[in-house]
């Protein structure tokens, strides 16, 4: 059974929230504060659930941590997956030093540049490595996960590069659609952070004219 794609974005939305209700020591709660934490309605979040069990109990609700680790392990399928970041300028070295990939078990172990300066400093514990070894350090690594972080200029001359690099999943934080020619077809989530912004923008701008 195919699951919607929209169904996997609530599931991470409300892991998230799951996680926060853990560390405010909530144990227990309904569908309907699930929904209302969320955004989204009681039966939507029953609806989702129901792709992968039951879960909870009527008339008491989702026990927090017990709900929060069933859904952890259908999006993860693993506990830890190794995770390589190429463009190690502003955002990518942003992304290094974010404590939250680690904890939640998405390590970072290598970075990849052009910039001569860059090559074999690291940030953490992640090396930065000569972006033209990318295929060989992601086989040497057993990177699974790669982060897109450069300008959307270098793209055409990366794409060769990441064709081989044969990672099984790409975040592509560059503004433009990534269309690789590979036999084992990668899977590719856009991070448009200025397409978020002109959603954020027109959803205050709506409020206004409300008003």
């Amino acid at each position: 059974m195919e699951i919607p794609f929209a169904t996997i974005e609530r599931l991470a939305t409300y892991l998230r929230c799951l996680r926060h209700l853990k560390d405010e020591k909530i144990k227990i709660i309904s569908s309907a504060d699930l929904a209302t934490n969320t955004k989204t309605s009681p039966e939507q979040v029953r609806k989702d659930l129901s792709y992968f069990g039951r879960f909870g109990k009527v008339g008491t609700g989702y026990y927090v941590g017990k709900l929060a680790k069933k859904i952890e392990k259908i999006l993860k399928k693993r506990k830890k997956w190794n995770v390589c970041i190429v463009g190690a300028g502003s955002l990518g070295s942003a992304l290094a030093r974010y404590g939250g990939f680690k904890d939640s078990g998405y390590n970072v172990v290598a970075l990849f540049d052009n910039n001569p300066e860059k090559i074999g400093t690291k940030i953490g514990d992640a090396e930065i490595y000569d972006v033209k070894l990318l295929p060989e350090i992601v086989h040497e690594k057993k990177i699974d996960i790669l982060a897109l972080t450069v300008p959307k200029h270098a793209l055409p001359g990366l794409k060769e590069l990441l064709e081989s690099s044969k990672v099984k999943g790409i975040l592509n934080f560059v503004p433009l659609s990534l269309h690789l020619k590979t036999r084992r077809k990668a899977a590719v989530l856009d991070v448009d952070l200025a397409q978020k912004m002109y959603i954020l923008s027109y959803l205050i701008s709506n409020k206004e004219e409300q008003v």
